[in-house]
Parts: structure tokens; C-alpha cells; sequence
């Protein structure tokens, strides 16, 4: 059975929650044990490590019972597969970035510290706008958009435990976290960052439209500052009475008015929110004007994911799903609306890179592996727009390895050069060590601002 993997809450102690993962004292059944040593598990994924940027992954035998786990009730733990958080490392950092042979990344770089704005585009179920929320600086805005009610119901109960809930969201940072005194700096700065609460919001939207127009953005059905309030009026009640979803949904259709007509910001501006105010007659204003994506009714964003809708057919669950026989349910999206996806997707990248900053990144993924829906969508957005250019991404140079030795075959580069492929290991050998997800694409876009353009790229 292939690996599973789950990313640490960095407000918990690390090694307490490691020591909880040890396979012998929960989530296994016991026909499994002997098969999985202490030893062994869980194993770091070295691959996509970064203590400094609290990044760390870890792979679990597929047979952990993830959901009966004290270390995923208590909020320790995310469940989240590898290949999804590649795409949110690729999105925040540059560690993973492929150098140029000047030496020299063509992208803006920027300060750690500074807060940022973040779009998820499809953001449900919310594990990856969890990360996001994780990662990025004090102050910072991270905005979630799905069209679907049901999944962003899911979405704001995930969040909710790991960034609401005080009993599931941790402490302000781990009291042992190992740190190297080389990162000592870093570290204070990440203290610093969880006294700071980031501010989360959810939309429901068509994210092919998103920001086009006001309408479009008044559906807001979450916000994490009236979410800890509640919470603290609320005490020791686990679900709000009819008169706090009375209250929540009022507050919210007010903090949505108020965004269409002051950047969103709610009264405490966070300094992201305080910079695109002051930035009066420049593209940060509530009406953004692109010369080549055309105006936007929501203030651009530093950083854009769209993780698309695809067919899934990289998905392990997907592949084992349809090498059984007892599946008889046929998969949402074949070869007969194929064209119907591909121009969902197109539409999307589109919205994600009109919503996107000059001198921003987005990254496009999916869990496929047909190149109509990955490299093609991607040279489409590339041929449309002239200020787009792909930043080359590599996952082979950046490994402090606690493992040894591991099998990187399953990362490949993509048909356009920088462009990253995983390829899915379902028949894993009961003692492999194959530390890869499911299938997977990303593909790392910057935007090029008007100084960049005049130069000859």
C-alpha cells in the first residue's frame, strides 16, 4: 500500500508530536504492527524540507488510521498529501527555485517578513490555505474561493479547527523545536508571526469570475477575526446557537458591503490591507487596471494558487478506485466533456493571473497527468499574455536528507521546461521506501511589471 504523509502543526512541540506518531502506540491495527518497526516511521521527506520555513512533512504507512490518531484529533497533525504541499512551497518559497546560469532568479524577490496577500482560487477542502495560512509572514491576508457551499462548509470546519479552536490550533510555537543556532533568527521571527494572527477569509464564488465584478465578491461566508471572536463569546459550546449564526452571518454581509468599498479591510486593517490604502493611484487601489488582464474589483495579490479542477486520474484513491471492479462509478470528467474541462481550466489560470500583482507569483497545479490539462493549459496563459513567464522549479536540489538515501524517479521535469511532474507509486513493495504522493503537475508562473517588460527578456 503506498505511503501516506502528514505536515506538522508548527504550534505544537515538535518531538512530542513525533513521539505520538509512533506507529506502535496508535493508529495501526494490529495485524499491521509487526510489519512497521518504531524505528522506521514516521520518515521525514527530505525532498521537501525546510526547518527555517517550518516545513516538514512526514511519510506514514498507508494503513495508519489517521482519523483515530490522538495526534490528528488533537490538530498536531494535517493529513495532506506530499505532492499538494509541494504546491504551496513552490507558491511561498524560492528555496525550490531553479537558478538561471547568471546566477540570478528573473523574478521580483522579497522580504520574509513582509506580509503578503494570498489567493486560493479552489481553495476547498482547505488543507492547502491551512499551509498557506502556516508559512506566510504576521499580518498577511489569505483569501480562499470555491464555488461550492458543501465544500466550503468542509473547508471552514478544517480551518477552523487548525487556526480557531484553542484546544486544536496549538500554542505560539514549539517549546523544543531543534533548532540550529543558524536559524535562531528565523525562529524568533516565526514567534513573532504566531502572536500575529493572519487574517483568513472564505468566499463563495465562481473562480473564473472572481474580482470582475463587486457582486462577485460580496458571498464572503467566513472571516477568521469574527471566527475568534465568536469563539471566545462562545466558551466551552461546541457549535454556535441560532442566534450566533444570526450574528455571524449579519457581520458578514457587513464586512462584505464594507469590502466594496474599502479594500476589504475590516476596522483593524492588517498592514497588507494598510499598504494597498495608502497606495493611491497605483495598481494596488479596490479598482485595478491590468493594460493586458483588464479590471479587477478586488485588490491584487502578491501570490495566486489555482489547484484546478481536473480529471484526477493522478490520484491514487482515483487509480485504485478504478483498478477495482467493484467501482462502478464512472469518472466526472472523461474524454467525452474533456473540451468542457480544458476551457474551466484556461478560465481559471486566466482569473488566477488577472487577480495576480505585477511582479507576483502564481502557481498553476492539478492531480492529472495529461498534458491537455497541465503543460498545454499552462503555453496557453503563456501565449496570451506577454508579462507571463514560467519561474523553473526543481525539487532535486534542495534535500538535507535525515534519510540517507531515497528514490527521487517519480519527480520529472514537465514537457515545458521547469515545469515539475509527479508520477503516483500505487504497488509499492512492503518495505519500499518511496517517499511520493499521488500524481501530480505544478507549474511556477511570474508576472513581469512594466520596467521588467521594457527590458529585453
Amino acid at each position: 500500500m503506498p505511503m501516506r504523509f502528514v505536515r506538522l502543526n508548527p504550534r505544537f512541540d515538535r518531538q512530542e508530536t513525533l513521539n505520538l506518531l509512533q506507529v506502535r502506540r496508535e493508529g495501526m491495527l494490529p495485524s499491521s504492527i509487526s510489519s512497521y518497526p518504531d524505528s522506521k516511521y514516521p520518515i521525514l521527506v527530505p525532498w521537501l524540507f525546510s526547518r527555517r520555513h517550518l516545513l516538514e512533512f512526514f511519510a506514514i504507512p498507508g494503513e495508519f488510521c489517521l482519523n483515530k490518531a490522538s495526534s490528528f484529533q488533537s490538530g498536531r497533525v494535517y493529513g495532506m498529501d506530499i505532492t499538494s504541499g509541494a504546491a504551496v512551497a513552490a507558491l511561498l518559497l524560492d528555496i525550490f527555485d531553479r537558478v538561471h546560469s547568471s546566477g540570478l532568479h528573473r523574478h521580483e524577490s522579497r522580504d520574509e517578513k513582509e506580509p503578503v496577500r494570498v489567493l486560493d482560487l479552489c481553495c476547498a477542502p482547505g488543507l492547502k490555505l491551512c499551509m498557506i495560512s502556516d508559512l506566510v509572514p504576521a499580518n498577511s491576508v489569505v483569501v480562499g474561493v470555491d464555488a461550492s457551499k458543501s465544500r466550503l462548509s468542509l473547508c471552514k470546519n478544517i480551518i477552523e479547527k487548525y487556526h480557531i479552536d484553542a484546544t486544536t490550533s496549538g500554542s505560539s510555537l514549539p517549546k523544543n523545536h531543534d533548532i540550529k543556532e543558524s536559524e535562531i533568527e528565523s525562529v524568533l521571527q516565526m514567534t513573532r508571526v504566531r502572536h500575529s494572527p493572519v487574517k483568513i477569509r472564505l468566499y463563495c464564488a465562481d473562480g473564473t469570475t472572481f474580482g470582475a465584478s463587486t457582486q462577485s465578491t460580496l458571498n464572503l461566508v467566513f472571516d477568521s477575526m469574527l471566527a475568534h471572536e465568536e469563539h471566545k463569546t462562545r466558551g466551552k459550546r461546541k457549535r454556535m446557537n441560532k442566534s450566533a449564526r444570526s450574528r455571524e452571518k449579519r457581520r458578514l454581509l457587513e464586512l462584505s458591503s464594507q469590502s466594496s468599498n474599502d479594500n476589504g479591510s475590516t476596522p483593524d486593517n492588517s498592514s497588507a490591507d494598510r499598504e494597498e490604502l495608502s497606495s493611491k493611484g497605483s495598481e494596488e487601489k479596490m479598482i485595478s487596471v491590468d493594460k493586458e488582464c483588464g479590471t479587477s474589483f478586488m485588490p491584487p495579490f502578491d501570490r495566486v494558487l489555482v489547484d484546478a479542477e481536473c480529471s484526477s486520474d493522478g490520484a491514487i484513491r482515483h487509480i485504485q478506485q478504478r483498478q477495482s471492479s467493484s467501482s462502478s462509478r464512472g469518472p466526472a470528467w472523461d474524454d467525452s466533456n474533456m473540451d468542457e474541462l480544458v476551457d474551466l481550466q484556461q478560465r481559471l489560470i486566466d482569473s488566477g493571473f488577472r487577480l495576480l500583482k505585477s511582479g507576483g507569483i502564481l502557481v498553476y497545479s492539478t492531480c492529472s497527468l495529461s498534458t491537455r490539462q497541465n503543460e498545454d493549459v499552462v503555453d496557453w496563459l503563456l501565449k496570451r499574455y506577454n508579462n507571463a513567464f514560467i519561474i523553473p522549479v526543481s525539487f532535486f536540489q534542495y534535500s538535507e536528507a535525515e534519510c540517507a538515501s531515497i528514490d527521487l524517479q517519480f519527480i520529472e521535469e514537465g514537457e515545458i521546461s521547469g515545469t515539475v511532474r509527479f508520477r503516483p507509486h500505487v504497488n509499492t513493495a512492503e518495505n519500499d521506501c518511496v517517499l511520493s504522493g499521488g500524481g501530480f503537475f505544478l507549474s511556477k508562473i511570474g508576472k513581469r511589471n512594466e520596467r521588467e517588460q521594457a527590458m529585453n527578456y
